[in-house]
């Protein structure tokens, strides 16, 4: 995320995260974690998965009462303050994609990422020069980009998943490609489930920890 798009962000934060939304956070808390599991201040995980929250309670979950995400009830009430920057700096934000990705390639000398969106197949240039270095090809993780100046671009949350269970969820992403959002959503959480288990149970086979018949 370009540094002007977080500094657009951080009123949004602020404004719905403190004060009278504060119970609203604690209660999406509750519901996000208990779809893709409970994270401790330990887990390695830990700041990823916080910043996995708050993208979906930012973009995706809608405020009881308002039928919007947060991102999207913010410009509705301050969107006669943008200046033609802002507003397209919002515009962007409010057009992110939640998804499982598949990093396909790195483009010439290294400096931007083609990525796929496993449920919709289509292909995306995401430039990132910090985050870069962190991928490998072939890497399948939960991601979100948003579209910015003819380029797209990552937020902060990633979840990771190992390279030798690509089959597995490529297999359940096939059965689900063309069901509804709320449907991918769930196995996007539930594959972040999986994922944090196969952390804490590093000694058990991955193969017997992603598996919705799994006993761990």
């Amino acid at each position: 995320m370009t540094e002007a798009m977080q500094l657009r962000l951080e009123p949004v934060i602020r404004e719905f995260t403190t004060g009278e939304y504060y119970p609203e956070v604690f209660r999406a808390k509750e519901e996000f974690f208990a779809r893709a599991g409970v994270v401790h201040d330990d887990d390695a995980e830990f700041e990823q998965r916080m910043n996995l929250f708050m993208d979906w309670y930012l973009f995706d979950r809608d405020l009881p009462g308002v039928d919007l995400p947060p991102i999207r009830y913010f410009v509705r009430q301050h969107q006669a303050e943008f200046n033609p920057e802002e507003k397209q700096i919002f515009e962007d934000l409010s057009n992110s994609i939640h998804s499982l990705f598949l990093l396909s390639r790195f483009t010439f000398f290294g400096r931007n990422l083609i990525v796929q969106d496993l449920f919709s197949r289509k292909k995306y240039l995401v430039v990132d020069p910090k985050l870069k270095y962190a991928f490998s090809r072939g890497d399948i993780f939960e991601g979100r980009i948003f579209p910015h100046e003819s380029k797209w671009h990552f937020t902060q949350g990633f979840c990771f998943h190992p390279v030798e269970m690509r089959s597995f969820i490529m297999g359940e992403i096939k059965k689900i490609r063309f069901q509804d959002r709320s449907r991918h959503l769930k196995l996007i959480l539930q594959l972040a489930q999986m994922k944090l288990k196969h952390q804490r149970f590093a000694h058990i086979d991955v193969k017997h920890i992603y598996g919705f018949n799994s006993k761990f």
